[in-house]
C-alpha cells in the first residue's frame, strides 16, 4: 500500500491537487486514513483539491448523460465510474479504493439475506430505502445497456455501456456512495438535495471525525476549490478527521461500512424503540389519537435518555384521554407522572427490547451466512444497542 500511496500522491500533483503538512497512510485493521506528517497549527490548509479535479454531473462525459436521460448523479457519476475503473488515468486513484471483497464484507446492502435479517430496525429500514434507490438507479442503467447492446454502431461509448453488468455498477455505485461529498454545483442546484454529490481524489481518504466538538478538520467549496482546513493544532502522526455528519451507528454501518465503539459515538448514537412501542400503543388502541396528533411511532432511545415523542407516546399508556390531552397542551405538568412513565418505558420497551438484543446477538453467534467480518460487524452492532438499553434501564431502577 505505501507503494500505491506514493503513487498517488505523485498523480494527485499532476493534477494540481495540494497537499500539505499531511498524507494518506495504511491504518491498521482501518483501511487509509490521512495523518500529520509535521506539527500544525490551527486555521492550517492541509488539502486543496481544483474544481477541475472534481467528478461532478458537469464533466460526466455527454455519451453517458445522453443514454441515461432523467438519472439521478448518484447512478451518472457511478456508470462513469465504472467505464473509467480499467482506464490508466485512474489507475493511481483506483490503486487505493477498497476491494470488492471489502465492499462485500462491510457493506449491508452485499450481504446474504440471512444476516440482512438480523439488522437492527433502524439499519434495516435505512438499508431498504438504500436498495430501492440502488434499484432504481440499476433499472435505469438497465435500460440503457440493453439499448446500447440493440443499437450498437461500433462507438467506443455504446461498446461499453453494453457490457456493463449489474455487479460492475454495484461496486461503482458503493463507491459513489461510501465516497461523495455534499456539494450543490450550477448543473445540479436546482435538483434534489440527493443529486448534490461529487467525487474528489485524497480528500475521500479523510475519516470519520467520531465525536462532535472534537479537533476535526473542516471542509469548504468555492469555485475554485475544495479546501481542508484544521480547526486545532496536530502532533506529527495524528489522524487528522473530518465530520461526514451527525450520525448514529445505524446509518454509518448501512451507509458507510463501520460503526465507532463507546464512547466515540455516544454523543450521536440511537437506536429505535418503535418494534416495542407500537405494538403496545396499537393494541391498547392509541395509534390513531397519536397519529392525529403527529406523535406515531420514530421512538428514539440515546446515550441519555429517550426522545420525547417517547415520553408523549408512553404517556397515553398511564394517563387517561383527558389528563394525556392536558400535559400535551401544556396544562399538566410533565414531571407529575414521571415516575408512572418511566416504570412503563422499563417494562414495556426497554426490557422487551433488551431480550430481543440478547437473541439476535445469539442468532448472529450461530449464523454462518457471508463473511466473518459482516458477522462481526453485526454483532458488534448488537452489543452496542444492548448497551444503549442495559445503561437506561440500570439508571432508571436506581433512581
Amino acid at each position: 500500500m505505501e507503494a500505491d500511496i506514493e503513487k498517488l500522491l505523485a498523480w494527485a500533483k499532476t493534477q494540481g491537487i495540494e497537499i500539505d503538512g499531511c498524507s494518506p497512510k495504511q491504518l491498521h485493521g482501518r483501511g487509509v486514513g490521512i495523518v500529520a506528517t509535521r506539527a500544525l497549527q490551527a486555521n492550517h490548509v492541509i488539502l486543496r483539491v481544483p474544481t477541475a479535479t472534481l467528478r461532478s454531473l458537469a464533466n460526466t462525459p455527454r455519451a453517458i448523460t445522453a443514454r441515461l436521460p432523467g438519472a439521478s448523479v448518484h447512478a451518472l457519476l457511478a456508470v462513469s465510474l465504472c467505464l473509467d475503473l480499467d482506464s490508466p488515468s485512474l489507475a493511481a486513484w483506483r490503486a487505493v479504493f477498497p476491494s470488492r471483497a471489502d465492499i462485500r464484507a462491510a457493506l449491508p446492502l452485499c450481504w446474504p439475506s440471512e444476516l440482512r435479517a438480523l439488522l437492527p430496525h433502524s439499519a434495516a429500514a435505512r438499508l431498504a430505502r438504500q436498495s430501492a434507490a440502488f434499484h432504481r438507479d440499476w433499472a435505469s442503467v438497465e435500460a440503457a445497456v440493453a439499448a446500447a447492446a440493440a443499437a450498437y454502431d461500433g462507438a467506443a461509448e455504446a461498446s461499453a455501456v453494453a457490457a456493463l453488468t449489474k455487479d460492475d455498477f454495484l461496486y461503482a455505485w458503493l463507491l459513489v456512495n461510501t465516497r461523495s461529498f455534499y456539494h450543490a454545483t450550477r448543473a445540479t442546484a436546482k435538483r434534489p438535495k440527493e443529486d448534490h454529490m461529487v467525487l474528489q481524489p485524497v480528500a475521500d481518504l479523510f475519516n470519520h471525525a467520531p465525536a462532535p466538538g472534537g479537533a476535526f478538520c473542516v471542509g469548504s467549496f468555492d469555485d475554485a476549490a475544495f479546501t481542508v482546513t484544521t480547526r486545532a493544532a496536530h502532533a506529527p502522526g495524528d489522524e487528522l478527521f473530518i465530520q461526514y455528519g451527525p450520525h448514529g451507528n445505524d446509518f454509518l454501518l448501512v451507509e458507510y461500512g463501520f460503526t465507532l465503539p463507546s464512547p466515540l459515538n455516544d454523543a450521536w448514537d440511537e437506536t429505535s424503540l418503535d418494534p416495542y412501542l407500537c405494538p403496545a400503543l396499537a393494541a391498547a388502541g392509541h395509534r390513531t389519537v397519536l397519529e392525529d396528533a403527529g406523535f406515531w411511532a420514530a421512538y428514539m432511545l440515546d446515550r441519555e435518555t429517550a426522545c420525547y415523542r417517547t415520553h408523549v407516546a408512553l404517556r397515553a399508556l398511564c394517563l387517561t384521554p383527558l389528563q394525556w390531552r392536558a400535559v400535551l397542551d401544556g396544562e399538566r405538568d410533565e414531571d407529575r407522572d414521571r415516575g408512572r412513565v418511566e416504570a412503563a418505558l422499563v417494562a414495556v420497551v426497554l426490557r422487551p427490547a433488551e431480550e430481543d438484543a440478547a437473541a439476535r446477538i445469539r442468532d448472529v453467534d450461530e449464523a454462518t451466512a457471508g463473511e466473518a467480518l459482516s458477522r462481526q460487524a453485526l454483532r458488534d452492532r448488537w452489543v452496542q444497542i444492548m448497551e444503549l438499553l442495559v445503561g437506561m434501564r440500570q439508571r432508571l431502577e436506581a433512581q
